[in-house]
């Protein structure tokens, strides 16, 4: 009895199955040695980009379906790794968590797990190795300019923290992607480091919602609020071709405050009307008629000739944007699980927020500084450059074309002649916060 025991044994440590859970424990063991790696400096997975299983197509008014060619479980990895995004991830150590899953679930599955693993490998490589080489990118430069930061060119990302930003700066709760909690009015949104590098009016953005669901049930409204344009607002009065608001227009020319700098609040232009296209925020708006506080201290809106009446001359107290983002709700709802934007939103008992919306910063400076009130330091610290950014661009581009080409050659495979419901990511982007334009 007993040798045949022995023989049936030694079948059973032959059997396929036993050959590949044989195969599968070392590659899960390379690849959580990786991640615990990886989860030690998270700032390594900031470049790492999920397919997002949907996206929103605002010419149609609707969510696409997204074809993914990698397996769904590969996906679900990705997306824990980068913080419950799908797309851009918003990375806080949980790379060794999403691989233990992973493997778990493969094994349930039966699925061939060491490509998988292989992938989810590649993966994760090839985003810290792109971190690695921007952030060496970043430090040379520093060097070449501050010759005490030579040596330190070792690929890391500066660490921005809230301190860094200044006491009187505002600390942010900030909402993972996807998250159940809606944006609401007074939410901030920071633009992704990745997410807008081809769109000049939302990359290394700040915004401020100011209309929610709550109060406009079809949209939702936002003021980007730290892209100045070397216009001031007088000279802005003098150029409006519009003609609907004309009375309106003369009647605050004669306001003290044609010096003002003029802002860009988004994409959006409301026809011919400026007064509908044209927002102001203020530090003097209680018990201002028709002012509404946006934000602790900080208020929109309301009779601008009593605004400028308080603000005594005081240009810093008052900001005009033109233009607007807007959204239809479950647009905006996409992008955050894309993890387009950081949404953020100040703590009832923070300090008021007029040094974030109203900073005289420069424009990436103050969005470093809404990363660091929003927790986010390896954001905040994100090397930008001519250079980083074309290499960036190049990192994005390759993994969409290798997206395209196994979409290509799964669809061969299957003969089915399968086809994207939704255009390539890119090729509607200028549409983002810009919702249904007015003209």
């Amino acid at each position: 009895f007993g040798s045949r025991t022995s023989r049936f044994c030694s079948f059973c440590r032959g059997s396929p199955v036993q050959l590949q859970m044989s195969a599968d424990r070392p590659a899960f063991r390379a690849l959580l040695r990786l991640c615990k790696s990886l989860d030690r400096q998270p700032a390594q997975l900031a470049t790492l980009l999920g397919r997002p299983p949907r996206r929103y197509d605002p010419q149609r008014g609707r969510p696409l379906r997204m074809n993914i060619a990698a397996s769904p479980f590969v996906e679900d990895a990705v997306r824990e790794a980068c913080g419950g995004s799908t797309e851009f991830a918003h990375p806080g150590g949980t790379a060794v968590r999403a691989v233990r899953r992973h493997y778990s679930r493969a094994r349930v599955m039966g699925l061939p797990y060491v490509a998988e693993a292989h992938l989810l490998r590649q993966r994760f490589e090839a985003a810290a190795a792109v971190a690695a080489e921007v952030g060496a990118m970043s430090n040379q430069a520093n060097a070449a300019t501050d010759p005490m930061m030579e040596g330190n060119a070792t690929g890391q990302f500066m660490m921005l923290g809230t301190e860094a930003a200044g006491g009187s700066m505002p600390l942010l709760e900030r909402f993972a992607p996807g998250s159940p909690g809606k944006a609401i009015a007074g939410d901030f949104l920071v633009t992704h480091p990745l997410s807008c590098l081809s769109e000049s009016v939302f990359d290394q953005a700040v915004l401020l919602l100011d209309a929610a669901e709550e109060e406009t049930p079809s949209s939702v409204t936002g003021i980007v609020l730290n892209k100045p344009t070397g216009v001031m607002f007088g000279q802005m009065l003098e150029r409006w071709q519009g003609t609907e608001d004309r009375q309106w227009i003369n009647s605050i020319k004669s306001l003290d405050i044609s010096g003002n700098q003029l802002f860009r609040g988004g994409p959006i232009i409301n026809g011919n009307s400026l007064k509908d296209s044209l927002r102001w925020l203020h530090v003097y708006g209680k018990d201002v008629e028709g002012a509404r506080e946006v934000s602790p201290g900080v208020w929109i809106g309301g009779n601008l000739k009593e605004v400028v009446a308080r603000a005594g001359g005081d240009a810093a107290g008052i900001r005009f944007f033109l233009g607007f983002a807007g959204w239809a709700p479950l647009q905006l709802a996409i992008e955050l699980e894309c993890g387009i934007w950081v949404h953020a939103r100040a703590a009832s008992s923070a300090p008021e927020t007029r040094e974030l919306c109203l900073s005289a910063a420069k424009c990436g400076e103050v969005w470093r500084l809404a990363m660091g009130c929003a927790r986010m330091p390896m954001f905040a610290g994100f090397p930008r450059s001519p250079g980083v950014d074309r290499r960036l661009r190049g990192y994005m581009d390759r993994f969409n074309q290798q997206e395209m080409e196994s979409r290509d050659n799964q669809n061969k495979d299957e003969g089915k002649g399968m086809k994207a419901d939704a255009p390539e990511r890119g090729s509607y982007s200028h549409r983002r916060g810009a919702g249904r334009r007015h003209k």
